[in-house]
């Protein structure tokens, strides 16, 4: 009888001590006491230790993290650890309350990345947080090489915004211009003509302003090649847009793939110490967060595929009716350069270039017959 007295007393004083920093703190002690839990406190202890031991010294690297979860009892210096054993302190708190809030944690012990499941092991802060991932957050845990494909996507978003202002038929082959540079070459007006070209921009107007340059001095043909060398440079200049975004679509997964690599190796050579459970699910977390860098790449690179397609596609038709609208001014042109020489008298160089040579027979029998007439002269008295 006396010793179940003496063991009731021993549990009553270790339930006081255990539950008195509680009970000076202000808190509502609970109305059934759990025995078997507050017995078990010793060994669960030695089982942290241990798993810290094995999970090693933390780098001491920050994390943010966002949380849906009633976060108002947390407090900095609370330790938590993830599923994959790696232990966590509370370095900040940025905001928090019953509706959720922002918090750091400090990698104190073990390799493993934070996760979304967060169990507290020492402080007062609630018993589990669900932690909620954000694009930054993704972004971030994505690798280096998410910065490269950031920025691929960033310059394809230009590059469509440009291609949808520059490739308009309106703008490369205005109608209004055609019209007017139709009827100012009927009337024989090639000065109007080139004024009008001057005043617009695109495509056609830059291939008529070098279709009338050096007018009087040249031939038809010194026109057409300096037409048709004028349009080849303007229409590499075009297409630039066009090839940037296929490199893009190109070099985007490529950089993507590199990136998930390098963070395979990574991740292995950060869980080759870890054993058993613990290793595959630190490598499952692991390849989950890298693979991000590829979904990134395609998500930039099929986009931009497509716009090269179509905009390559919208090129090629521009180009087409320039050259059906240029055909018809080089041939307009020509026609009043061979009115104009043939009120002067005068021959065009192209089709005196462009004459036959008499055949080779026919100046024998020439020459033959300029020499016999020399010798019927020689021949008279």
């Amino acid at each position: 009888m006396v010793n179940r007295i003496h063991t009731v007393a021993g549990l009553a004083a270790l339930l006081l001590v255990l539950a008195g920093p509680r009970l000076l703190a202000g808190e509502k002690a609970p109305d059934k006491l759990d025995l078997e839990s507050i017995l078990a406190d010793k060994d669960k202890a030695e089982i942290l230790k241990t798993e810290m031991e094995e999970a090693g010294a933390g780098d001491n690297k920050e994390f943010n993290i966002n949380s849906d979860d009633n976060l108002s009892t947390l407090e900095v210096g609370d330790v938590y650890r993830n599923d994959e054993k790696t232990f966590f302190k509370v370095a900040g708190i940025k905001y928090k309350g019953s509706n959720g809030g922002t918090f750091v944690l400090q990698r104190t012990t073990g390799t493993g990345e934070p996760g979304q499941k967060f169990v507290r092991v020492r402080g007062v802060g609630p018993l589990t947080i669900s932690a909620r991932l954000t694009l930054l957050d993704l972004y971030v845990m994505g690798g280096p090489f998410l910065h490269p494909i950031a920025l691929l996507g960033f310059v394809a978003i230009i590059l469509a915004i440009n291609s949808i202002l520059i490739y308009r038929r309106n703008r490369q082959c205005p109608p209004r211009f055609i019209e007017a540079a139709n009827a100012a070459l009927d009337k024989g007006d090639v000065r109007k003509f080139e004024e009008f070209a001057l005043k617009e921009k695109g495509l056609l107007p830059y291939v008529a302003r070098a279709l009338v340059d050096h007018y009087e001095s040249s031939t038809t043909r010194e026109l057409k090649e300096r037409c048709e060398i004028t349009a080849q440079k303007q229409i590499q200049r075009l297409r630039i847009p066009v090839r940037a975004l296929n490199l893009i679509a190109v070099a985007a997964p490529l950089l993507g793939l590199l990136g998930t690599i390098v963070g395979m190796v990574i991740v292995f050579d950060a869980v080759a110490s870890a054993t058993g459970a613990s290793k595959a699910a630190a490598l499952a977390a692991g390849i989950r967060v890298k693979l991000f860098s590829t979904a990134s790449a395609l998500i930039v690179a099929i986009p931009s595929l497509f716009l090269y397609f179509i905009f390559s596609q919208k090129l090629s038709g521009i180009i087409a009716d320039c050259e059906v609208a240029a055909e018809q001014f080089t041939h307009r042109i020509a026609l009043l350069k061979r009115k104009r020489r043939a009120r002067a008298g005068t021959e065009d160089e192209e089709e005196t270039e462009e004459r036959p040579a008499k055949p080779a027979k026919a100046r024998k029998a020439l020459k033959k017959e300029n020499a016999g007439a020399e010798e019927e002269e020689e021949a008279r008295p």
